[in-house]
């Protein structure tokens, strides 16, 4: 599994609620269409010490996420699941 770290991306679900998208600056868009997604959770803070290092190295300390991560989990089966973080620009927009 490959670690990609974007800011300032724009998300969105499409009008019918078939596909979330996103796209960062000077990189193509992505696709995950819903009927993959698992469970979304929110405030779920990454383990993954690389994902960590790179929200540290942009100033978001983990105490200033608080609130602030959704997670989702997506896959074709149980077993093998992807995590996408989020990151908000505040609680109220996380949620």
């Amino acid at each position: 599994e490959s670690f990609v770290f974007e800011p300032n991306c724009l998300f969105k679900v499409d009008e019918f609620g078939f596909f979330l998208t996103w796209r960062s600056e000077g990189k193509e868009g992505q696709v995950l269409e819903c009927s993959l997604i698992n469970s979304i959770r929110l405030g779920a803070t990454p383990k993954d010490p690389k994902i960590l290092a790179a929200l540290e190295a942009v100033g978001k300390a983990e105490n200033d996420l608080e609130g602030r991560i959704v997670c989702v989990c997506s896959g074709t089966d149980l077993v093998n699941i992807s995590f996408t973080y989020m990151v908000a620009e505040n609680p109220e927009v996380t949620k």
